[in-house]
């Protein structure tokens, strides 16, 4: 049943807090999966696949399982950190956790707030109803980011690939650059937009209904908890894992629609978002690089994206992710052969300009001829013209 494999999500997480439950060594257990995933997704042959249902139901509970795979995950990490701390005495498996192994935990918990949380999160904000955007909160609270769902969908989903999204990587920008830009646009957004949207109804920003204080209220619940549980130290470290969370939440966006531009105003078309169609990734992120067909109606649940092999093709999204984290690399190997090919099989004139005049900017070649590249024609010194004299 095609419903099965999402439950790859559940799995991971599961071994997650195996590991902090086990202790010792086996705090590792969660990041491990990583290369392991890597490895698959690399490996295995693209996975073009339309996905079909046979129980819809099925394909719902992966995404609410994992809730309380998620609290286990916090609750484990903080007994642990209290008992590292001293703060607190409750008795686990594997006994105390030395230095090394926090760094594990730190590691393990932080991938796991990434992927597979930020993809079932990202499901859940899009859908209609109250409780899933409210669970979807939740989830994103441990990547420091519970309003992700405001600005994204307001903003992301109508200004992707120009200048004025946030989420789309310039050409030439690290992921490095990228992951800053995009944790403070996603921020200010999720702001911006709450405030105006109590102003389009004559409200004022201090109204109930500002959603920054769902932000505030849901961060600070988070970090009261961690306090109480394992101190002060045990707080700054389980801040440390939300911040790893979020940075690999935004270097796996950096890979959605990295270089690629837009007319403003223009159609959202076939070519406007890269595709990961990985055997591995697909199940793990929800669908979430199955990414343009997303974006062409976002309330399409995830099992029912269909696949766009002829649509903007990338590798594998760990192998990029990877290669990214060295950016000559990314550039030689992935970016400019990638972009190329787009801006010459995909790109419509307007946006040929917008990809040239990009690349300018940042010392890379006019591979692709539009007027503003070429070189103004050398006439020589103007001349009369007596023919008809």
């Amino acid at each position: 049943m095609d419903a099965l494999r999402y439950y790859l999500v559940n799995l991971v997480v599961g071994v997650t807090v195996a590991g902090l439950w086990l202790g010792g060594g086996w705090v590792w257990a969660g990041i491990a999966t990583f290369p392991i995933l890597m490895l698959l997704d690399i490996v295995l042959p693209a996975d073009h696949k339309v996905r079909t249902m046979g129980a819809a139901w099925l394909a719902e509970v992966p995404l609410y399982l994992h809730l309380p795979l998620l609290v286990a995950v916090w609750t484990l990490f903080a007994l642990r950190l209290g008992a590292w701390t001293g703060h607190t005495a409750v008795p686990l498996p594997g006994g105390t956790v030395n230095a090394a192994e926090v760094v594990g935990m730190v590691l393990s918990v932080g991938w796991i707030g990434a992927v597979p949380n930020l993809p079932i999160a990202h499901e859940l904000m899009h859908r209609r109803s109250l409780f899933p955007r409210a669970v979807a909160k939740v989830y994103s609270t441990v990547f420091l980011d519970p309003n992700r769902d405001v600005g994204h969908k307001l903003t992301h989903h109508l200004d992707l690939c120009t200048e004025a999204d946030s989420d789309t990587p310039r050409r030439g920008q690290t992921i490095y650059a990228f992951m800053w830009q995009a944790s403070y646009g996603a921020w200010k957004d999720g702001v911006v937009t709450s405030v105006n949207s109590l102003r389009k109804r004559d409200m004022s920003v201090f109204h109930p209904k500002n959603a920054v204080y769902v932000e505030v209220g849901l961060l600070t619940a988070l970090f009261a908890a961690m306090y109480a549980a394992a101190g002060l130290i045990g707080m700054a470290v389980a801040a440390t894992a939300m911040v790893f969370s979020k940075l690999l939440a935004e270097g796996f966006n950096y890979l959605q629609h990295y270089g690629m531009v837009r007319v403003p105003g223009s159609p959202i078309q076939l070519h406007h978002a890269w595709n990961h169609l990985g055997a591995i990734i697909r199940p793990l992120g929800m669908e979430i690089t199955t990414h343009i067909e997303h974006h062409f109606d976002s309330r399409y649940k995830y099992h029912e994206l269909k696949p766009r092999p002829e649509g903007a093709q990338m590798p594998s999204a760990f192998k990029c992710f990877v290669y990214a984290l060295i950016p000559p690399l990314w550039e030689a190997k992935i970016a400019k052969p990638r972009l190329r090919h787009w801006d010459e099989q995909f790109a419509s004139p307007a946006e040929k300009e917008l990809a040239m005049a990009a690349n300018a900017q940042v010392g890379w070649p006019q591979w692709v001829d539009t007027p503003a590249s070429r070189p103004a024609a050398n006439t020589g010194p103007a001349t009369r013209d007596f023919s008809e004299r």
